[in-house]
């Protein structure tokens, strides 16, 4: 995994490495699968914009949300059957590594 680079390879190693019914699970959306779709096509609209010769050695993406300093911005929202993820279910990942 440490050569992924991008979502679809890990959405290829699911594919090649999960049980079907946990892939599929992890895969789809509720109802029509409208919200998945429209996440999606939003993310596809950004665009990383290269930054040549900055100086990088002094970064910080740390921020606060709800009063808690965090390390970086990002979150995993409630999800139901996490114990196909994690022997541990939600307090697998919830871990601090």
């Amino acid at each position: 995994m440490a050569s992924f680079v991008c979502l679809e390879d890990y959405e290829k190693y699911a594919t090649n490495n999960l049980p079907p019914i946990v892939r599929d699970y992890y895969k789809s959306g509720a109802g029509e699968e409208s919200s998945l779709r429209w996440n999606r096509e939003a993310f596809k609209r950004y665009r990383i914009k290269p930054r040549f010769l900055r100086d990088v050695s002094k970064r910080d993406i740390s921020t606060t949300i709800l009063g808690e300093k965090i390390s970086m911005p990002l979150g995993v929202a409630p999800a139901a059957m996490q114990r196909m993820a994690h022997p541990d279910g939600e307090c697998g990942n919830a871990k601090e590594k």
